[in-house]
């Protein structure tokens, strides 16, 4: 009895040696193993301890590290376990004018691509595929990029110079009646550019100020040589004008030359009639020019009266100036 009973315990530790054994040389039960390859099912099993990555290579499944792997590839095998594998796409982007990129992308639709690479789209922009399309490998995915710009310039309308005849001055003389002032047009330009390129220019004007015509009164009165004074003696003229004179009264005021002012007093422009020359103004009498103003440009004259009724009384008139020459 005592050498049975040693035959069956040593005959129970053989059977755990062995399984030790088996334990210690990696044996293990046979793994069934369900693997997706783009939408392709495959089965596939393993008795060894390995990892999904060492499974995959096992069975011809190749992948770069641009694929999705999932479980990750480190994932020790399990019975039963579902493998799947997505290879990522190669396609061809160009956003507007900038440098085509190769993207290898695991994305579904054209506009999840766009939106994973941060292209955004404005209203003028389009795309050369439709944003619901599927991504496919080798597709081609170029975004137009519209866009315009508005340049405005002003332009000068030049003014015509118009020269009309009159009486009122002597021949010889210009008078500009009315100084001339330039137009103003406004040219709108608005440039249509696709990617960066210039495809459409188109301009529109319009005249956002009439110019105004100048007005130049052209001297044909004739020089009289003698004037008659109050006391019927004759008096030879060097030169007689035809002005526009305007009548003032300054009471307690002194002329440019520092006198006072007072009848027979004229102010002058000293480019037509130097300071110092006597005067003779029909209606008016005998005076001196020995003053100046800012508005006496020109054929003007202003004419001192004592009083402001005098001057009112006279107000401004058209009249010939005899120059008798200096005092």
């Amino acid at each position: 009895m005592q050498k049975v009973r040693r035959t069956k315990y040593g005959l129970a530790v053989s059977i755990a040696a062995l399984l030790a054994a088996a334990m210690t040389t990696g044996m293990s039960p046979y793994k069934s193993v369900k693997v997706t390859v783009d939408s392709q099912t495959l089965q596939a099993g393993t008795y060894a301890s390995e990892s999904v990555g060492a499974l995959l290579r096992q069975n011809g499944v190749s992948y770069t590290g641009y694929d999705l792997v999932e479980p990750a590839r480190t994932t020790p095998v399990h019975n039963g376990m579902k493998i799947v594998v997505k290879r990522a796409k190669i396609i061809r982007v160009q956003n507007g004018a900038s440098r085509p990129l190769i993207v290898h992308t695991l994305k579904g639709t054209v506009g999840n691509l766009l939106q994973s690479l941060r292209i955004r789209l404005h209203k003028a922009d389009s795309v050369n595929v439709s944003l619901h399309a599927a991504i496919r490998s080798g597709m081609d995915i170029r975004v137009i990029r519209r866009s315009a710009r508005v340049v405005t310039k002003d332009v000068s309308i030049p003014y015509v110079a118009i020269r009309q005849s009159s009486s009122y001055y002597q021949a010889g003389a210009d008078v500009v009646a009315r100084a001339g002032r330039e137009g103003i047009r406004k040219i709108v330009t608005r440039l249509s550019y696709v990617n960066d390129r210039l495809v459409a220019k188109r301009s529109t004007s319009m005249v956002v100020q009439q110019p105004v015509d100048e007005l130049i009164d052209v001297g044909t009165a004739q020089p009289a040589p003698v004037v008659a004074s109050r006391s019927d003696a004759s008096l030879v003229s060097n030169e007689v004008l035809t002005v526009v004179a305007t009548a003032y009264s300054s009471p307690g005021g002194s002329t440019a030359t520092g006198a006072s002012a007072g009848y027979g007093d004229v102010a002058v422009d000293p480019s037509v009639i130097p300071l110092g020359t006597r005067l003779y103004i029909p209606g008016y009498g005998y005076g001196i020019a020995n003053d100046t103003g800012g508005a006496i440009q020109g054929y003007r004259i202003d004419l001192c009266f004592n009083s402001p009724a005098q001057a009112y009384n006279y107000g401004r008139q058209v009249v010939k100036v005899y120059v008798l020459g200096g005092n």
